[in-house]
Order: structure tokens, then C-alpha cells, then sequence
């Protein structure tokens, strides 16, 4: 079964397949204030939330150390460069903003790498800062991103 699709899709025509997006690493934006230090904890879920996307969209996941690598100042003009030089035909930038422990939100972009311009803008709020909140509202997004083309 699994050839006989394989052998279908190599059917299709090639514009009909758009190549994944590069996902770039998630960004998170804490003006929560909380006192206890969860910068372990965030990193592990901005990773989670990044796998996540990646798994359900299907997309390619930039390393944070290549994206430092390449921009030191990660200018917009410099991710799209990078962008551009790993093939990519779509980006995808995203920011989580946590307010407090129960409220946040997400601002995902989807760029059209080769024309520089936006083809995809969502905002998102999911409720609880914890791995299975994160995981849900990865899968929601790609969903969403998914059905905006």
C-alpha cells in the first residue's frame, strides 16, 4: 500500500507539490515577570512546539546555532538571506508572548521567501504554560497554517 502511494505522488505534478516551509526557531517574549527562573523549561517547550510543527506541517526545523551562526543580530533581512541560501520557498517566524502563567500567545508569519512578502499571519492565545498546553497549541497552529495555504 505504503509503494502504491509513493508511486502516485511521483505522479503528480511537480507544481502541485510545494516544498515544506523552514520553520525558524521560536522566539518567546516573557513579560510575565514571574520570579522563578523557567528559562530551561521554556527552551525544552519552544523546542517541543517547534518538533511539533514540523511533524504536523511537514517542515524543516533551523537549529538555533545555525541561525546564530549566520545572524548574529537575526535581522529580518538576514533570515530571509538564510532562508533563501538553504532552498527554502517558505519561512516560517514565529513569537510566543507569555504574559503570565496562564495566558499566552502565539504571532506566526509565513513568508514568501523568494518574493519577501507575508503570506500567512495568525495570532493564536492557548492557556497554561506547560508541555501538553504547548504541544496542543503546536498541533492547533500547524493546523491552521496548514488550511491558510
Amino acid at each position: 500500500m505504503r509503494k502504491l502511494f509513493m508511486l502516485l505522488l511521483m505522479l503528480l505534478p511537480v507544481v502541485a507539490r510545494a516544498e515544506p516551509p523552514v520553520i525558524l526557531p521560536i522566539k518567546l517574549l516573557d513579560t510575565s515577570y514571574e520570579a522563578k527562573d523557567q528559562v530551561q523549561d521554556h527552551q525544552r517547550r519552544l523546542d517541543l512546539m517547534a518538533s511539533v510543527l514540523a511533524e504536523e506541517l511537514p517542515g524543516t526545523v533551523l537549529g538555533r546555532e545555525e541561525v546564530q551562526a549566520a545572524c548574529v543580530r537575526e535581522t529580518t533581512d538576514c533570515l530571509i538571506d538564510l532562508l533563501k541560501s538553504r532552498g527554502a520557498e517558505r519561512g516560517v517566524f514565529i513569537v510566543v508572548q507569555k504574559s503570565s502563567t496562564l495566558i499566552l500567545q502565539i504571532f506566526a508569519n509565513v513568508v514568501d521567501v523568494g518574493q519577501g512578502r507575508l503570506i500567512t499571519h495568525r495570532e493564536l492565545n492557548f492557556r497554561g504554560d506547560n508541555d501538553e498546553a504547548w504541544r496542543r497549541a503546536g498541533r492547533f497552529l500547524a493546523r491552521q497554517l496548514r488550511e491558510a495555504g
